[in-house]
């Protein structure tokens, strides 16, 4: 086993950079589709696509299980109410702020949302590398948000904000859920189409359109990416440690960054960079502590 780690390694950090590559290319898609679908709506229809693409593979492979409500109601019910704050905000954000500016926003508040929920409801200990974390990070939100003058970038900015937050509570809840990978990942595709479902109808957004239209086609790019994304990054933590994979996932906010300046023409401010910079600092830490460790051990072991 020890002569495959270093043939499996490089492979697994390729797959987590594929990962960050295709979680950054969410905003593209959302770019493209526009007002086409409303956020909510399109979140639906695209949670919709991606259990119809992975459900024949894990029913093929066998991964499927009970559902254990006895077991897993809170985690659904935890998963199904984080979700209704959760894509419908940065779908909004995506358009009206930008795509680098917020998936910045969205990333750091993963962070923050992930530290005080794991707290909050998985008994998570809240340690001095958290804080320090979590400081930063708050550092880097207030730099990203003190030149936004207009107030639709500002509540775009908001929403990317309650977007993380609630994406990082979704995470605690997955977390812990009792089921295996493949389960869980359907479990939360489940939840999100339930969540988006019911508050397209309870915000009243339109029906988009049937027929040959292009926004059509890139939901359909949308949800491939979706599950490669997922596929991808799931693949890569087994082959690589989860630290390395951690400060690797960062590249996601570089991405997309990138694809805002290079598709849509985004210039953030100079302000704004230094604060995406804090941003990924901030989250880089957690993720060098665990590396280190590891690292540490494994020579100490040698």
């Amino acid at each position: 086993m020890a002569s495959k780690k270093p043939v499996s390694a490089p492979v697994g950090a390729s797959l987590v950079v594929l990962s960050s590559l295709f979680y950054a290319s969410y905003g593209i898609w959302t770019k493209l589709m526009g007002n086409f679908f409303q956020g909510y709506t399109a979140s639906a229809l695209r949670s919709v696509l991606v259990l119809l693409i992975l459900l024949p593979i894990a029913i093929f492979y066998r991964h499927l299980e009970p559902i254990k409500l006895r077991q897993n109601w809170r985690y659904i019910v935890g998963m199904t109410v984080a979700s209704l704050f959760t894509w419908g905000p940065l779908y909004y954000a995506i358009l009206h702020a930008g795509v680098g500016i917020s998936l910045a926003v969205a990333y750091a508040s993963i962070v923050l949302g992930s530290f005080f929920f794991g707290w909050l409801f998985g008994r998570e200990r809240f340690t001095k590398d958290k804080a320090m974390s979590a400081l930063l990070g708050v550092v880097g939100l207030a730099l990203i948000f003190s030149p936004t003058t207009g107030h639709p970038v500002l509540l775009a900015l908001c929403g990317a904000l309650v977007s993380g937050l609630s994406a990082g509570a979704t995470t605690v809840f997955s977390k812990h859920i009792r089921y295996n990978a493949t389960q869980s990942t359907i479990a939360l595709w489940a939840t999100s189409v339930i969540a988006n479902f019911v508050m397209a109808f309870a915000l009243q957004e339109h029906r988009p359109a049937i027929g040959l239209y292009p926004a059509w086609l890139y939901l359909v790019f949308f949800a491939i990416a979706s599950v490669v994304a997922s596929w991808s990054l799931v693949k890569g933590v087994k082959l690589i440690d989860a630290g390395a994979a951690g400060i690797l996932g960062l590249l996601e906010i570089v991405f997309g960054v990138l694809f805002g300046a290079v598709f849509f023409h985004e210039r953030p401010t100079v302000i704004a960079l230094l604060g995406i910079v804090v941003i990924i600092s901030a989250a880089a830490i957690p993720y060098l502590k665990d590396y280190n460790a590891i690292r540490g051990t494994k020579t100490a072991a040698v």
